[in-house]
Parts: structure tokens; C-alpha cells; sequence
């Protein structure tokens, strides 16, 4: 899950650093550079990049247009063509084969619209962030609402990540009406990253049986935690609500492997013992193995112990074979831990002149180490 979720934030932070801060440059001059287009259905996915100094090639912006909103848009060659927004113009030149293109872009900001935003507080904003807004369209009455709602000085990453996202006013108070409640920025961003719905938000605090905080909420959907996998488990016999189904469906834990674990006659089994088992990969042959042990009924803790401290049955049966073959689950975690073998067995019994007891074996190895 934290691994999950580590990347999603790098690749929004990739976002954010490719469409507003890769190059610096003041939103008072143009911004030129390459294009390529690729038909999608009824719309146009644009490919957007500058070239640095060095050479290497930088991809700005990568985002959908629909035919409509470009103006003088054909097939052929030298073309030119273009998109016209409140944050600027976007002139196009190149050539188009069956609306595959490339060619050479120059952006032209709008001096009242750079106004506008920076009446706002948004002094600094780059081209690269400015030719976004144009592609999605933005304008400051977005910024407005923001402020409306309560989110004020909102930073320009944020802005830009709200933007990119297509995080619209009819989203934000759909999910604050939700009975969530009014969520941070970052909130709101991790929400629309996971596609998160007031539907699904109402359907996971009914199945989990109470109310469920913004952040179990994103870890339900960035684990993909549905109404399936709730039912399935309910049914297995464990109703896991809250941080448990969290934990639950992090580990992989399945209905199939809590059905397996309940087949054993395990004294303590319940939903948090059950993590305990997965998180130490306990699987339904590794029990089979440790009941053959003959070490008598199984608790989780002592499995774990067992698993924790890689006692196996040859182990067992060694130190069974050298006349201990009544030892207890705890004697034998302890033998274990102490590296109580054959030979320490052997080399005690000499210098004792008898066999001692388990007791005196973990005594004699605490003392004298393996002298």
C-alpha cells in the first residue's frame, strides 16, 4: 500500500514539475517548441515538448482536445492552425495526414488573464503552467470558487495539480457533501488521483459499518477495496472494518486463506491474529508441517514464534532424538534461539556426566556460550 501510494504521489509530482516548473521562463515571453498529435476517437490527444540546450528533449504537456475547439485544423501540408483560450493563443504550424501531425507550436499568454491571477496572488506562473491552463481551459473564475469555498492561497503546484487533474467546483462540494467533510487540498488531489466518487464513499463507510476517515477512505481505493471483496470476506466468517480491511487486503489476505486457517484447530484465531499469520507469510503448509511437529495444540502467537525463529520440523525432531521427546513449544523456541544442537546436547551430557534437563541446557548455554 505505502508503496502504492509513494509512487502515485511521484507521478503526480512529475506532473506538477513538467507543466509548470521544468524551464524557467517569465509568463511575458512566448513559448515555443515541438508537437505531435494522434487521433483519439473525436478528439486529438497533443503531444507538447521543448527542447533544452543540452539537447535533450523535455515533454511539457501531454493532454486531449476536441476537434472543435481548434480553429483551422485540417489535413495537409505546412498547415497552420490554432487554439484560442483565456490564458492565450496557441498557434500550430506542421503538417496532418489523416489528423496524425507534428510540427512547431508558439504560445502567446494573455497579459489580462496573467493580470487576473495575479490579483489572486499568483505572481510567478511559468509558460509551462500557463499553456496547461490553456489546454484545460482554466479560468480565474475556478479561482474564485476555490476561494469561495474556503480554499484560499492555494499554492501554484496545487493549482496546477487541481487543473491537471480536472478537479472541478461540482467535484469538490459533490464530495464535501458527501459527509466527509471539508478535506485539505492534498486530500482533494489524492481523492481525484484515485478516482474516488461520492458513490464509492457511501459505499464503503456502508460496508465497513461506520464512519471511515479522507485518508482510510484513499487507502480503500488505492488498494482496490470493493463492495466484492467485503462480501466475500463477511461471508468467510470475518466482518473487517476500518484499519483491519485496510490491513487485510494490504497483506493479500483473501477469503480462500482465512476459510484454509479456520480448517485448523488454531485456540486463538481471530481478524487481527489472522494479519499477524500473513504478515509472516504463514501459509496452510507451513501449519501442516508445524502440527507434525507433534508439539501439541497450536496458538497463533506460538506459530508466529515458530515462523519468526525458522523452527522446522527436522530441527524438532533432532533435538527429540537425543532424548527431549516431550519438549514444549516454549522449550524448543528457546532451544532455538539459544542454538541448542546435537552437539551442545552431546557435549553438556559429558560434562555433566547425565542428560540435563531443558532447563539446564538453556542455563549452560546462557552461561558458557558455546564452551
Amino acid at each position: 500500500m505505502k508503496k502504492k501510494s509513494q509512487l502515485l504521489m511521484l507521478a503526480l509530482g512529475t506532473l506538477i514539475l513538467s507543466a509548470g516548473s521544468m524551464v524557467a521562463q517569465t509568463a511575458n515571453e512566448k513559448l515555443e517548441g515541438k508537437w505531435e498529435a494522434i487521433p483519439e476517437g473525436k478528439d486529438i490527444k497533443f503531444e507538447m515538448r521543448r527542447s533544452l540546450r543540452s539537447g535533450n528533449e523535455n515533454y511539457t504537456l501531454t493532454e486531449k482536445l476536441n476537434r472543435t475547439d481548434l480553429e483551422g485544423f485540417t489535413n495537409g501540408q505546412n498547415v497552420t492552425f490554432y487554439l484560442r483560450r483565456p490564458a492565450g493563443e496557441v498557434k500550430f504550424t506542421g503538417n496532418v495526414n489523416d489528423d496524425y501531425g507534428e510540427g512547431a507550436f508558439v504560445f502567446t499568454p494573455d497579459a489580462g488573464y496573467i493580470k487576473s491571477f495575479e490579483n489572486y496572488g499568483y505572481k510567478s506562473l511559468t509558460n509551462h503552467s500557463l499553456l496547461l491552463f490553456a489546454f484545460k481551459n482554466l479560468n480565474i473564475d475556478y479561482v474564485k470558487e476555490l476561494n469561495r469555498l474556503g480554499y484560499k492561497d492555494v499554492s501554484e503546484n496545487n493549482l496546477i495539480a487541481l487543473t491537471a487533474l480536472g478537479i472541478s467546483i461540482d467535484y469538490i462540494s459533490s464530495v464535501r457533501n458527501s459527509g466527509i467533510g471539508d478535506l485539505p487540498v492534498g486530500q482533494l488531489i489524492a481523492f481525484k488521483t484515485q478516482n474516488i466518487s461520492p458513490d464509492y464513499i457511501a459505499k464503503m463507510k456502508k460496508l465497513s459499518g461506520g464512519d471511515l476517515s479522507a485518508n482510510e477512505i484513499i487507502s480503500y481505493a488505492a488498494l482496490g477495496i470493493d463492495e466484492k471483496y467485503v462480501a466475500d470476506m463477511n461471508q468467510a466468517g470475518y466482518k473487517v472494518t476500518g484499519n483491519q480491511l485496510i490491513q487485510f487486503k494490504a497483506l493479500g489476505i483473501t477469503p480462500e486463506y482465512v476459510k484454509e486457517l479456520d480448517s485448523y484447530d488454531l485456540t486463538d484465531l481471530n481478524a487481527d491474529n489472522i494479519v499477524q499469520l500473513k504478515a509472516q507469510n504463514i501459509t496452510p503448509a507451513y501449519i501442516d508441517e508445524c502440527k507434525k511437529m507433534g508439539l501439541g495444540d497450536l496458538s497463533v502467537s506460538e506459530l508466529v514464534q515458530l515462523k519468526i525463529f525458522n523452527i522446522d520440523k527436522p530441527y524438532v525432531d533432532q533435538i527429540k532424538s537425543e532424548g527431549y521427546p516431550d519438549i514444549t513449544i516454549e522449550q524448543i523456541i528457546q532451544f532455538k534461539i539459544f542454538k541448542i544442537d546435537k552437539a551442545f546436547i552431546k557435549k553438556s551430557s559429558d560434562f555433566l556426566g547425565t542428560k540435563p534437563s531443558p532447563e539446564k541446557l538453556v542455563q549452560l548455554k546462557t552461561v558458557g556460550g558455546d564452551d
